[in-house]
This record gives C-alpha cells, structure tokens and sequence, in this order.
C-alpha cells in the first residue's frame, strides 16, 4: 500500500482534528455570553416592557452586572449576578421560579438593584442573584407556573424519590433534571456552594424551611423569631419529590427557606419588598453554624 503524504492529505490528518479538539476545549470552558450581544439586548428590552406592563416602574434590568451562560427552551437568558467576593457564607437567591408568581420576580429583581447601591451588605459575604429562574413561564400569556414545556420546575430536580407525575401545573417532566431551568440551578449550587438558599414564590403568606437544622439550630431560632414578628406561620413540610427543599435542603443539608409572599398579585410586588427586605437582608447574616 502506498501512502499519498501531499498537502491536502496531511491538512485533513493534522489540522482538522486539531480544530476539532478546539472546538470541543472552548464549548468545555465557555464563558459568560457577552450581555452587550443583540441577544440579551432584545431580552432587556422586553422584560423591561413586562416590568411596565405590571406597573413597576421603579424596576428595570439596567443597573446591574448580569451574565447568564445558559437559556431557556426559547432561548432567553437565565441570568444571574454576584455580589461580593469568595465563598464566605455564600447565599444564593432565586425568583421567579414559577411564572405566574409575579411579585416574586419583582421582590429579588429589586433586591438585586439595592444590593448594587449598598456594597456594604455584602463586603464580608458572597451573594447570589437569579430573580427569573422560568422567563418563558412569566412571559407567557397569561403567565403560568409552569416553563414552555409545561413542566414545573419545582417538582424536576433530580431527588431520589423522584417520580414523573401527569401533565398539569405540577408536572415533573419527562425525566429528573430534564429542563434547561433546573439545570441552571443547579450548576449555581454546585458552582457557589452556597450555605444557604432562599427561594421566594406566592401566595401561602409563610416561611417554609428545609434543612439541616434541629430546632436548637441558630437559623431556625433566628426564623421562630422573625415568624412571630411577622406573623408569618413557620411551617416544615413535608418535601415533594424533585423539589428545591427536597433537593437541596433535606439531601445536601443546605439550609433552604422558601419565602410564600402573601398574593401573586403584581400590584402588590413593591410592597412585599418593603415589608420582607429587612427580613432577607437579616437572612444573609445569619452564620450557618449549628448547636
């Protein structure tokens, strides 16, 4: 057998894999997508539009240092920013998470803002915002709980016990973890490791928490506290399959509290972030230690 060793011959056996393999090395590392791009320009625009649309005239998307390395099924950013620096007593934060739960999205999008014009707060802890975990779900119209695949995404985390359940409102999916939406969560708890979770939705007017703690632990005395002072029942439920608090809280032991505002109503997105920002800037000092 002879072998033809002419240039176009040794470009294909050399060069083109190479190219391959770099292509391949940058999807493994693959930054942040640039927030300058056309892309997240339209979704700026339209999501501050929505932000009219509901009266919230106070919010916009402009102000803060977003990025987002991953999209919806239709292919609009899941964004989150980072405030402070480390790993110190790290705290992620998550809205928006059932579409139809508005005042949710507005309470940790403005959270977002006065963390930005107050560095104080966050110079000895790590601070972790994603105010709109279900875009498509908020956009839709009229906005559902579920993302545009009609599933919920806080019943798709992949917990041992998870099931796949009929369609509806509470539908887990096809297969655990199968939704861009909860991936993105999960690629910020495994990224950030955070000590603690806050998930805010509507409108069960309570303090639901999973975690670690005994009833001696400090963040939950810390709750009991904040519960009477708000009078906010403090409730442990029961945890569903593929849910956040199943997930992270009772199976990795991060304490998780999810914050039920009072309505779903958007009118009243402005007012809950009065009556509950002390109450979650107390939660992101609270150590995680246990007694």
């Amino acid at each position: 057998m002879e072998w033809d060793l002419s240039v176009g011959v040794i470009y294909k056996i050399i060069l083109v894999p190479a190219l391959v393999f770099a292509v391949f090395a940058c999807c493994a590392i693959c930054p942040a997508a640039d927030t300058e791009t056309r892309e997240f320009r339209n979704f700026a625009l339209d999501l501050n539009e929505q932000f009219r649309d509901l009266g919230w005239s106070d919010l916009s998307i402009d102000g803060v240092n977003w990025v987002y390395y991953r999209k919806s099924s239709r292919s609009r950013p899941l964004i989150f920013a980072s405030f402070g620096e480390g790993f110190r007593n790290t705290t992620v934060i998550l809205g928006g998470v059932h579409g139809d739960e508005s005042p949710s999205v507005y309470v940790v999008f403005k959270l977002a803002q006065f963390l930005k014009a107050n560095p104080d707060l966050y110079k000895d802890k790590a601070i972790i915002v994603a105010p709109l975990v279900n875009p498509d779900g908020f956009f839709s119209k009229p906005r559902k709980r579920t993302n545009a695949r009609g599933v919920d995404i806080n019943r798709n985390m992949p917990t041992k016990d998870w099931t796949r359940t009929k369609k509806g409102r509470y539908y887990s999916g096809p297969s655990a973890n199968s939704e861009n939406e909860t991936r993105f969560v999960i690629a910020l708890i495994n990224r950030y490791k955070p000590a603690k979770i806050i998930s805010v939705h509507s409108p069960l007017c309570s303090y639901d928490y999973d975690g670690p703690s005994s009833d001696l632990g400090d963040i939950v005395i810390w709750l009991k506290k904040i519960s009477r002072n708000n009078n906010m029942p403090l409730r442990r439920y029961n945890v569903f399959p593929g849910s956040l608090g199943n997930f992270a809280g009772v199976e990795r032991k991060i304490h998780t509290l999810t914050l039920e505002l009072p309505s779903s109503a958007p009118q009243h997105g402005p007012k809950y972030f009065e009556q509950f920002r002390q109450t979650l800037l107390e939660l992101l000092d609270q150590a995680h230690s246990e007694k």
